[in-house]
């Protein structure tokens, strides 16, 4: 049901438990959105009377707490017919925290996130997917930078068709979307006289994420090495050398075939992540022997979760000779990749940069693969098809494939292959899951 005016109650976070073992009491006011306020009481569930908001009679200073209760309600109540009084479009903040209006505002998009994410004490990490929601509408609307009012639901919806257009998955969509909304409110919340632009415009119905990750069959993958192999040496049996020029292309962070590496690379590292990858350095890729088998050691741990990882490659295959050895002899500079080169600022902004930048050349590599797996499917009538891409991949669709290709192999040992994603074996059976559905197990 549609809410037209916020709605005030209050009431016990009963999921919350104090020192004592009692529940706090919150005022919770819901308006496009919930928000609560600790009211500084609290009781037990069996003391607190849901219907009417306040602690059962028996319970220690039951009439002093519920007079303090109610006056805390009447305020916030009497904040919301002031607002709406005004003409103020106000959200549930404007009624539970007494802060002044503010009028010093940034208006233009890029300066209000630089504000917001100082006001709200915003980690890195998110931080960052503010900057690129900033750079995705900028490009959008020709590289130049918006006023905070100029988003509204007509902006909003063309700028989601923008990006269907552009291939962008639906999370991807949805989740910009909603640091917009995160955005409009601070402004709101701030004095900005605007319209929320999602009142209407629901776009979680809209953008629904789809619950299966998105990867790349092994056999498809194999066709994407093919092309790489293609690109960088020449074969013959056994032997092979490097093409003219192919070296200059692969250490060229913009190439194309920079951008068809780096996603082989991530597979074959046992879908360790763009980052990780990013900031190995040289110096930390080891040779060691194994029984009888010289591998390439890689260990280190997760930027995201700080859990450790091993990685054990072998040295003479063409894969790693191709995908490693290459990088030890011919990369420069600390660090394994050039992706970080000469970087003296932000690494985690610069390695986000140049994934994005490298997405649409990633995709092209998909769209020959599929040409070449449909002229291998013809071409072999009584072999089972190779599955297409699905174009909607990224480069974290890397992680995905790998844990899919490893868990339909006979006899997977799931610990072993938890410890060696960073993933847990909860969500390794959300992956068998998937592969049931699809009568792949």
């Amino acid at each position: 049901m549609r809410v037209g005016i916020a709605v005030i109650k209050l009431v016990l976070r009963t999921n919350k438990v104090l020192a004592d073992g009692t529940h706090p009491i919150m005022l919770r006011v819901s308006f496009h959105g919930m928000k609560e306020r600790a009211s500084g009481y609290s009781c037990s569930v069996k003391s607190w009377d849901k219907k009417a908001e306040c602690i059962k009679r028996g319970y220690p200073n039951f009439v002093m707490v519920n007079a303090e209760l109610r006056k805390i309600k009447e305020e916030a109540i009497r904040k919301r017919d002031s607002l709406i009084a005004l003409g103020v479009e106000y959200t549930p903040s404007m009624i539970l925290f007494k802060e002044e209006v503010k009028s010093s505002l940034s208006f233009n998009l890029k300066d209000l996130i630089e504000e917001y994410i100082h006001s709200k004490g915003i980690a890195h990490r998110t931080s960052e997917k503010y900057h690129t929601l900033f750079n995705s509408i900028s490009k959008f609307i020709g590289g130049k930078d918006i006023l905070i009012t100029d988003i509204d639901e007509s902006f909003c919806r063309r700028y989601a068709t923008h990006l269907e257009h552009c291939n962008i998955s639906n999370g991807v969509i949805r989740s910009y979307l909603s640091l917009i909304g995160a955005l409009c409110h601070f402004a709101i919340d701030n004095g900005v006289s605007m319209k929320y632009p999602f009142e209407k415009f629901k776009y979680h119905r809209s953008y629904v994420e789809s619950k299966n990750e998105l990867y790349i069959h092994s056999r498809s993958i194999d066709v994407l090495f093919d092309l790489f192999f293609d690109e960088m040496i020449v074969r013959d049996g056994d032997m092979w050398h490097y093409r003219d020029g192919s070296i200059d292309k692969l250490m060229d962070i913009h190439s194309s075939l920079y951008a068809l590496y780096l996603y082989l690379l991530g597979f074959y590292l046992k879908g360790l992540s763009p980052y990780d990858i990013s900031i190995l350095k040289r110096s930390t890729i080891k040779v060691i022997q194994i029984k009888d088998t010289w591998c390439y050691a890689i260990d280190g741990s997760r930027s995201k979760t700080g859990q450790k990882f091993k990685i054990r490659v072998p040295q003479h295959c063409i894969k790693s000779q191709v995908l490693i050895n290459t990088m030890m002899m011919f990369g420069y500079g600390e660090y394994f990749l050039p992706t970080l080169n000469g970087c003296v600022g932000d690494k985690k902004h610069r390695v986000l940069n140049v994934y994005y930048r490298l997405s649409d050349k990633l995709i092209d590599w998909f769209r020959k693969a599929n040409e070449k797996i449909a002229e291998i499917n013809v071409s072999n009538e009584h072999v089972n098809d190779i599955p297409f891409i699905d174009l909607n991949c990224r480069y974290y669709s890397y992680r995905h494939s790998y844990i899919m290709s490893e868990i339909q192999k006979p006899n997977v040992n799931l610990l072993k292959l938890a410890t060696e994603t960073g993933k847990s074996i909860t969500s390794l059976h959300e992956y068998l899951t998937i592969l049931n559905d699809l009568d792949l197990i």
